[in-house]
């Protein structure tokens, strides 16, 4: 039997995702993108799962999408047809984008116009000291479609998105760390464990702060100053009724640790 294109293993609270195709460079095939659609529905069901660490398989990360099966598209005669699968990918990024549980890049290797576009939709992203990112759309006549030109000007200054754009540039993690993308570059082989240890760490903390948080930071930039004091006020005031609010409370005052269950 074929292995998945996407591996999706869920064990102690942590679901770990790994695109699976590491002799394609874990390109974007239909194959993939529902294989990834998959997990996701898989990791949205289990009420247990706290935290979502994402990762390649072989030495990418991701390199984008799969052009040759584009191109088969488009020689069919076909282009309504990439247009749908386009718009498939990038509600798919969307819906990975809006988990209400924390997702962790772990940029193990190349990482190239889609797959730049998957790890603009994470809440925190490590990479190993050898990755490679880029966009690079534009060397094959390519435009993104899975959100870059939306996400990317929001992720770092845009002048730097311009040069990433217009040159194709491949850049090192140390590059999308001083641009502020990345946020810890790692030795290959202390990225996994310190993804866990990160995801691990989110998962002890109350699901419902989780979401308020990652939904307002998802929406503070949209608002102004004055509205967005008011929306975090009005969060706050919600979850100033909660359970976990009085169970981290009480775990603060007698000096344990906190036992949360999401009310």
């Amino acid at each position: 039997m074929t292995e998945s294109p996407v591996l999706c293993d869920i064990r102690d609270e942590i679901a770990w995702v790994t695109l699976n195709r590491p002799e394609q460079l874990n390109a974007l095939s239909v194959g993939l993108i529902r294989a990834l659609a998959s997990a996701l529905d898989t990791i949205a069901a289990n009420l247990a799962c706290r935290a979502v660490v994402l990762t390649g398989a072989g030495k990418a990360f991701c390199a984008g999408g799969d052009l040759k099966e584009f191109l088969a598209m488009l020689e069919a005669g076909e282009p309504d047809r990439l247009e749908a699968f386009v718009r498939e990918i990038s509600g798919l990024f969307a819906r990975l984008e809006a988990l209400d549980i924390p997702v962790i890049a772990a940029v193990n290797g190349t990482t190239v116009a889609g797959g730049l576009e998957l790890v603009l939709c994470c809440d925190v992203v490590l990479a190993a000291e050898g990755a490679k990112i880029g966009d690079g759309h534009l060397r094959y006549g390519v435009l993104p479609g899975g959100g870059a030109a939306a996400r990317l000007p929001r992720k770092i200054p845009i002048n730097k998105a311009a040069e990433l754009f217009l040159t194709g540039a491949m850049k090192p993690a140390s590059w999308w760390a001083e641009a502020g993308l990345v946020s810890t570059v790692l030795p290959a082989d202390q990225l996994l464990p310190e993804a866990g240890r990160l995801a691990s760490a989110m998962a002890g903390y109350s699901p419902l702060a989780l979401r308020d948080v990652k939904r307002m930071l998802r929406k503070m930039p949209d608002l102004s100053l004055d509205d967005g004091l008011s929306h975090e006020l009005e969060v706050f005031a919600v979850h100033a009724r909660r359970e976990d609010l009085v169970e981290g409370l009480r775990a603060f005052s007698g000096k344990r640790k906190p036992v949360y269950h999401g009310r």
